[in-house]
């Protein structure tokens, strides 16, 4: 696995994660596959695989905020807002996951580059990706990992909370 920052495409192209089975989502561009993202039981971990490798992917920490890819000893990235560590580079690199109504965005900056992948609340709705720049398809897969894990998490909590608050039959 090659970790040089190789091309996905023109410098600027959309990309979208669409789901493809139970815990499975293939990365397209133009209907053209380029990726698939396999999701372990409650999006905690997944195994992105495109032409250029294949990462371990890892949601951490008691919120799992800081997303790792690569072997669980060196990560090639790690994502932890607000900043991207990127194995091999000391180039800054950006990372921010705001949260709008209805829907969950997550950008990462470089110098050079840009990574922004938008989904809906809803479950089930395909991941948009914007990319400025070039970018591999792994790191894409690694974005849309976050996303993914950040709703199942919330709407993990959001159950949690309903089921807390309910007093059940009276």
């Amino acid at each position: 696995m090659s970790r040089t920052h190789t091309t996905t495409g023109d410098d600027m192209s959309d990309m979208t994660l669409h789901r493809t089975g139970r815990r499975l989502w293939t990365l397209t561009t133009a209907g053209t596959p380029r990726g698939t993202l396999r999701a372990g039981r409650g999006l905690v971990c997944a195994d992105a695989t495109t032409a250029e490798g294949t990462w371990s992917l890892r949601a951490l920490g008691r919120r799992q905020l800081r997303i790792t890819a690569g072997p669980p000893d060196a990560p090639v990235l790690v994502l932890e807002p607000p900043l991207a560590r990127w194995a091999g580079t000391d180039a800054p690199a950006g990372w921010s996951t705001p949260r709008g109504f209805r829907r969950y965005e997550g950008v990462l900056t470089r110098p050079g580059g840009r990574v922004a992948a938008r989904t809906s609340t809803r479950a089930g709705a395909p991941v948009d990706v914007d990319l400025i720049g070039r970018h591999p398809d792994l790191v894409v897969l690694t974005v849309c990992f976050a996303l993914l894990a950040r709703r199942r998490r919330d709407r993990a909590r959001a159950l949690f909370v309903a089921a807390m608050t309910s007093h059940g039959p009276t």
